[in-house]
């Protein structure tokens, strides 16, 4: 199969995520219009919220194109940002309400007291099959148990890909130990892995297509799977501090999060429409690339894995109660 100009503008798109996961969304193609939850008294109405451009953050769009900020009282305008360390700063200085971004990074930066992190709504969640370790054709890789002693790939050393793929490797018997990680932009992914720099390469869709059409490329292991089943990826957050100032603006926007992941489950055309608006996934990748989990409602005991898996790799200095962290929720 070879890839046309859509495929090719999915994998520029790609480069620039965190890590997008994604799953084949079915539903119907009308669109249920949301309740209205316009809360009176918020203690304010226009927010700055850093993004990626990323599929991951397509709630914060979809929120805004089907009108439900605007029904919850809100004028929420995203600040897109090449990765999520960048906003850290921005969310310190007060130049942003909020921000879309990894939780290791986030409960890193909580743990080092960077700030004192408020979980506002869950964003995005691995799906099967949506990563993938991959080996080119001619490799010796052929089984889980092949990877020990080889080199991987990672866009940020010690991050969720790191973190969820450490459960993975354990739970097929390969000590992860023995792997060794090393940084590769998305953009050197593919040359680093043809000239021999990585042994297997850590990819997300749509580039694990495009391997497999392209290169011939095999499918290892699949980093979302067992006990990384739905592994937490990404949320939106604020400071403890801007949450106590705002509770009312949170509850808020929480809802429009919610509520704008609910809908996305059953319509595809909806994330497909505002992807071209902050992605460079054009209208016709758009259609048919596959998508991550969004999250219409928040559970902490799932969030917690997070936490206690960073723990556990000795990347935070004591536990986490992620549960304290989170803010009611105020949506059905």
């Amino acid at each position: 199969m070879r890839l046309g100009r859509s495929a090719r503008a999915a994998i520029i798109g790609f480069a620039l995520t965190l890590g997008v996961a994604a799953c084949s969304s079915a539903g119907t193609t009308s669109v249920a219009a949301p309740p209205t939850n316009a809360a009176g008294g918020l203690e304010k109405t226009q927010l700055k919220v850093a993004t990626l451009p990323a599929i991951d953050s397509a709630a914060i769009y979809v929120a805004i194109d089907q009108g439900l900020f605007e029904r919850e009282g809100l004028e929420v305008t995203p600040q897109v940002v090449q990765a999520a360390p960048e906003a850290i700063p921005m969310l310190i200085k007060g130049e942003i309400d909020a921000m879309f971004g990894n939780y290791v990074s986030m409960f890193a930066a909580h743990d080092k007291q960077a700030l004192k992190v408020r979980i506002l709504a869950e964003g995005s969640r691995a799906a099967p099959d949506s990563l993938s370790i991959m080996a080119l054709p001619d490799s010796p890789i052929k089984t889980p148990k092949d990877l020990e002693g080889k080199t991987i790939n990672v866009n940020v050393l010690r991050n969720f890909q790191e973190l969820a793929l450490t459960q993975v490797l354990k739970a097929n018997n390969v000590d992860p130990a023995s792997i060794k990680y090393v940084q590769v932009t998305f953009q050197n992914i593919m040359p680093s892995w043809k000239g021999g720099q990585i042994d297997a390469a850590y990819l997300g869709e749509p580039q694990v297509t495009a391997a497999t059409a392209t290169m011939g490329a095999r499918k290892i292991l699949d980093p979302a799977s067992g006990p990384a089943a739905e592994f937490p990826i990404s949320g939106y957050v604020s400071t403890q501090e801007w949450y106590d100032e705002h509770p009312k603006t949170a509850a808020a926007f929480q809802r429009a999060i919610h509520n704008a992941a609910k809908l996305m489950e059953n319509n595809r055309e909806v994330v497909a429409k505002v992807l071209p608006t902050f992605t460079q996934i054009d209208a016709a990748t758009a259609a048919t690339v596959t998508f991550p989990y969004f999250s219409g409602n928040d559970n902490p005991v799932r969030l917690q894995r997070v936490a206690d898996w960073m723990l556990e790799a000795k990347w935070l200095s004591k536990a986490i109660d992620v549960k304290s962290l989170m803010s009611p929720t105020t949506s059905g």
